[in-house]
């Protein structure tokens, strides 16, 4: 029986690597990311980032992303969700933005699931163009938009990545 999906992370991602999330990360990255779009333009917590990424959720597998002795982002995968998995979080702390870290985290979400699944989806605010512009680049196409989802007056939209076509299921 293969292994689930997502159970062995890349060590060399970009130069940067995935480990499993602890909880003194997820205290080091819930302020982080409060302080950057997204987060900061909908004045999201801090604490809740953080209770986020220390909750344990088994439907759900967090990675930190490790550069250089740093802790540099997180990758958050939801499976199974819609035919294929959902990058419920992808995000570079800024200092490590720029250096294919993302687009090699993107690579290999997509080598894992690409034998079994169909799709992979992503969500992003309407106002985050440097994300829009990455998963656009990355081949996914915007297939709906969800407004007020995560706060009144923000809107998300929802991207899907066809990661192969069949008949069935």
């Amino acid at each position: 029986m293969p292994a689930p999906l997502f159970s062995t992370p890349p060590t060399d991602l970009a130069g940067a690597a995935l480990v499993a999330m602890d909880e003194a990360t997820a205290a080091i990255l819930g302020p982080a990311l409060a302080e950057i779009d997204p987060w900061a333009r909908m004045d999201y917590p801090a604490s809740q980032l953080m209770a986020y990424l220390q909750a344990n959720d088994p439907a759900v597998r967090k990675f930190a992303i490790r550069r250089d002795g740093a802790t540099a982002g997180v990758v958050a995968l939801r499976h199974p969700w819609l035919k294929g998995p959902y990058v419920e979080l992808l995000a570079l702390l800024p200092d490590h933005q720029g250096h294919g870290i993302g687009s090699a985290a993107l690579d290999w979400i997509e080598r894992e699931a690409a034998a079994t699944q169909r799709n992979l989806w992503v969500v992003t605010s309407a106002f985050n163009e440097g994300a829009l512009a990455f998963y656009r680049r990355h081949g996914f196409e915007p297939v709906g938009r969800l407004p007020d989802l995560v706060y009144d007056g923000f809107e998300e939209i929802l991207l899907r990545k066809r990661l192969r076509v069949s008949s069935k299921g």
